[in-house]
């Protein structure tokens, strides 16, 4: 008999607090035992229950037990007090899902009327299958699976939204909601949207104030501690960070990842074997970890600084002396010298370091060559920006006894660029291809046609992939060129290496991430398909450099007379999963490098970086432009052009070449 009764009421702020605390005590294993029942109403804002137990000790649990949820809940809203909420149901009945990712789906739709119709129902959409039998599996997915369209195909969702792309995104000072785009503009919008993009926000570049002295460094354990001294200058925009540091164990930054705008990354397998106490070890963490400090990793009182540091300024200056060393050498062996001018065009110039150190050198070296230089930066930016920074490279020549009248300022993204330069030039790349956007492509599982990708947002802000066999231009134009090209991927499945590979691709503890999607086992997908419906019968997606094949065309056709020095990254750490020739998506929180596993994530929060195939760019750079390009490593290109003995230390050991070891140079 549930004879001993005790009524208990709760009031709270609001009536979803009150229900929310319902649900948690209707699940406490106390409270549903059998020697006790708990009935419970809400009358707006006030919880009552009703405890009805066997014994006034089962009650006095029963309560108990009552309170300390109450208890924890309460904890709870205080910790989210003066937070902004999170909406879980919103107007007109939304309700905004997070059980799945933006990637968990890849929906397969067309762009042409003509094929909408033959695409069909997914097959996890509700409210479809077969009306004459039950299915066991499909009635279990359909009512297990958080199918983000109800009983909408996903031809009707992606028919719904408008098509727009990164030039359009501009105009815009919010994220986009309602619309679709192309991969490769959702990349663009996130990184270079002059309003909310990644490389909108203020960002400083490391610069030392005097160079090295390699010479009387004596090895690079003493060059790691001359770097840090260098950072000293940051810390001082942030009073709290000697104090911050101070409470920090020296054990905290072991696993710490390098910073991603950091470009310095190196493989693992290239980095000194130190022992985590070694006096390389606590520096490399003590750079690390200033790094992060002056980007604002820690609370500070001013204003955060986002800090890069660049090859091109830590071996300032004779980093930008061995470029300028292959361009003097080229402009004479190529005939230009003394008839046409030399005209180098840089992209982005950063703090304008490599532009003085080229300029210095042509200058002390060449007085004849100095006399008839031009260097031209291409910068975006902002009219009030650009003008800062034309004074502030304007006075950076003149405290170096440099012309200003050699230096022009162009203000256009080079894919906008209009005009055909017909003057031999030397065009610098440096470290651009890597945040240069990519499209996605997946391949259907049977016929190994190739599918575009597309983001949608809807209007909650949620992303979704959606694939169409409509191909872009620079889509369609990527494929075909590689399969011309001298690292075709069709030929290959059909060989027995391709049928290594696909063995491969089946076994359940290989990373198949850098096994391209079309040498993946069908028979592997066409059962995962059958059993994990969620990417629509294709492959694993592959990130084309669209962005990059657009560049070539440009120098092909705008700068047909020039001379290409590029270098970026060949190998990244730390690559999203799931996809082939993926990008790194991270950003630091609170001295935490974060990395994220998908490029779908809140726009202008994340850098999203990606490796260069530098054998595959170097081919297609050659089937776009008529010229050969040379891939050397950036150890062999340094030194072949550098001053090797400048940058020695008096142990015999040259951190301009042994660091940055996943750095490749591409020079035409």
């Amino acid at each position: 008999m549930l004879d001993h009764i005790v009524t208990l009421d709760l009031p709270f702020e609001t009536e979803t607090q009150a229900e929310i605390a319902m649900k948690t005590m209707s699940v406490d294993p106390i409270l549903k035992k059998d020697e006790i029942k708990v009935d419970y109403t809400i009358q707006s804002n006030l919880l009552t229950c009703r405890f009805a137990g066997v014994s006034d000790r089962v009650i006095r649990v029963a309560v108990s037990s009552a309170i300390d949820n109450i208890k924890t809940i309460i904890e709870c809203m205080e910790e989210f007090d003066g937070k902004e909420k999170v909406v879980f149901q919103k107007e007109g009945g939304k309700h905004h899902e997070y059980s799945i990712r933006p990637d968990t789906f890849a929906f397969k739709v067309s762009n042409d009327p003509s094929k909408t119709d033959s695409i069909g129902a997914h097959p996890l959409q509700k409210g479809q299958g077969s009306e004459s039998s039950f299915n066991v599996l499909e009635y279990i997915y359909k009512n297990a699976t958080n199918y983000p369209f109800k009983d909408h195909s996903p031809q009707d969702v992606f028919n719904k939204y408008p098509e727009t792309n990164a030039a359009k995104m501009a105009r815009l000072k919010t994220r986009p909601r309602k619309t679709k785009m192309l991969v490769s503009d959702f990349i663009d919008d996130s990184l270079y949207n002059p309003h909310y993009g990644y490389f909108s926000q203020e960002v400083e570049i490391f610069h030392k104030d005097k160079p090295f002295d390699y010479n009387e460094i004596e090895d690079v354990d003493e060059f790691m501690d001359a770097w840090k001294k260098a950072y000293t200058k940051y810390d001082e925009l942030n009073p709290e960070v000697n104090k911050v540091k101070a409470e920090r164990a020296p054990s905290e930054d072991k696993e710490a990842k390098p910073k991603s705008s950091s470009k310095a990354l190196i493989s693992p397998q290239d980095m000194p074997r130190a022992s985590p106490t070694s006096k390389f070890a606590k520096a490399a963490q003590t750079v690390h970890r200033q790094d992060l400090v002056a980007s604002g990793g820690f609370p500070e009182t001013k204003k955060s600084h986002q800090l890069w540091h660049t090859p091109t300024e830590l071996f300032s200056p004779y980093y930008g002396e061995a470029l300028a060393r292959f361009i003097v050498v080229n402009y004479k062996l190529n005939g230009y010298y003394p008839y046409d001018d030399l005209i180098i065009y840089e992209m982005g110039g950063g703090n304008g370091t490599l532009m003085c150190n080229i300029l210095n050198f042509i200058k002390q070296n060449e007085p004849d060559i100095y006399r008839r230089t031009q260097y031209k930066i291409i910068e975006i930016s902002d009219q009030l920006a650009l003008k800062q920074y034309s004074q502030a490279l304007g006075q950076k020549l003149v405290s170096q006894g440099l012309d200003q009248n050699k230096v022009q300022i162009i203000n256009k993204s080079i894919f906008k660029w209009d005009k055909v330069i017909h003057d031999p030039c030397f065009f610098i790349a440096l470290e651009v291809f890597d945040n240069f956007a990519h499209d996605v492509i997946r391949y259907d599982v049977t016929t190994g046609e190739p599918y575009q990708g597309h983001v949608l947002v809807d209007e909650s802000g949620d992303f979704y992939e959606f694939f169409t066999p409509e191909l872009t231009r620079y889509a369609d134009a990527y494929l075909s060129l590689r399969e011309n090209g001298s690292f075709p991927i069709l030929p290959q499945t059909r060989n027995m290496m391709g049928k290594v590979l696909s063995l491969k691709s089946m076994l359940p503890f290989v990373n198949t991430d850098s096994i391209h999607p079309l040498f993946h086992s069908t028979f592997k997908a066409s059962v995962k398909d059958r059993l994990l419906p969620f990417k629509d019968h294709l492959t694993p997606g592959e990130f084309i450099p669209t962005r990059l094949l657009q560049f070539f065309q440009i120098l092909k056709h705008r700068f047909p007379n020039h001379t290409l020095i590029s270098s970026d990254f060949n190998y990244l750490p730390n690559t999203m999963p799931g996809y082939y020739n993926a990008p790194v998506v991270q950003t630091v929180i609170k001295d935490r490098m974060v990395d994220v596993s998908t490029y779908m994530c809140h726009q202008g929060y994340f850098d999203i970086m990606f490796p260069t195939d530098f054998a595959l760019a170097s081919d297609m750079y050659k089937q776009v432009t008529g010229k050969l390009a040379r891939v050397e490593s950036h150890k062999e290109f340094l030194q072949q052009w550098s001053d090797v003995e400048a940058t020695t230390t008096k142990k015999g050991e040259n951190p301009m070449l042994d660091f940055y070891k996943n750095v490749s140079f591409m020079v035409s």
